[in-house]
């Protein structure tokens, strides 16, 4: 995980630097209790150590590095509760995700296969919050190792940041295939 970091780091310091710049809290006083870690990078660098720990498999390690991309692009004020979201910003994250995908299977990193399965990755990791357990098992039906790497990006999401209010059972949603 260090040399894909630093890979990262150095072959794209505009992304680094945009997501060291991005920051989750709501304004200069209200810190935003879902990500009291502040910046993007400090959070994907959590959601990466997370994976590394846990000995998930490649693609959810690069996953995990790449998930948030779309982040500072999509950062907006929400009107109604003056809080800082990020609508849109998994399909931008994929969308800015696939030259950089690209760029490690010509390095030989990772198959064309793994980066398919990573931009898919990267594009659902909110989804599991919106459907119901009928609606993830009609759709993953048959996909259950990529859902079982799904599940396991969105547990490295949850606990890569500082909050009280993580809720999030993998043993639930991985037993709805048995």
């Amino acid at each position: 995980m260090t040399q894909l970091i630093e890979w990262f780091s150095t072959t794209y310091p505009k992304y680094k630097e945009a997501l060291l710049n991005c920051h989750h809290n709501f304004d200069e006083k209200e810190t935003n209790p879902y990500h009291v870690e502040g910046d993007c990078w400090s959070h994907t660098m959590m959601v990466c150590k997370v994976a590394e720990l846990k000995g998930y498999e490649k693609v959810v390690q690069v996953s995990a590095l790449l998930h948030d991309l779309g982040k500072p692009s999509s950062r907006k004020i929400n009107p109604l509760n003056n809080h800082v979201q990020f609508f849109g910003h998994e399909e931008k994250s994929a969308l800015l995700a696939r030259p950089l995908l690209e760029e490690l299977v010509k390095r030989g990193e990772i198959t064309k296969e793994e980066s398919l399965e990573i931009e898919e990755l990267i594009l659902l990791h909110g989804t599991l919050y919106k459907l119901s357990h009928k609606e993830i098992v009609e759709k993953f039906r048959g996909r259950e190792e990529f859902f079982r790497h799904l599940v396991e990006l969105v547990e490295c999401d949850g606990l890569g940041r500082f909050t009280d209010s993580y809720n999030f059972n993998k043993e639930e949603l991985l037993n709805l295939f048995n």
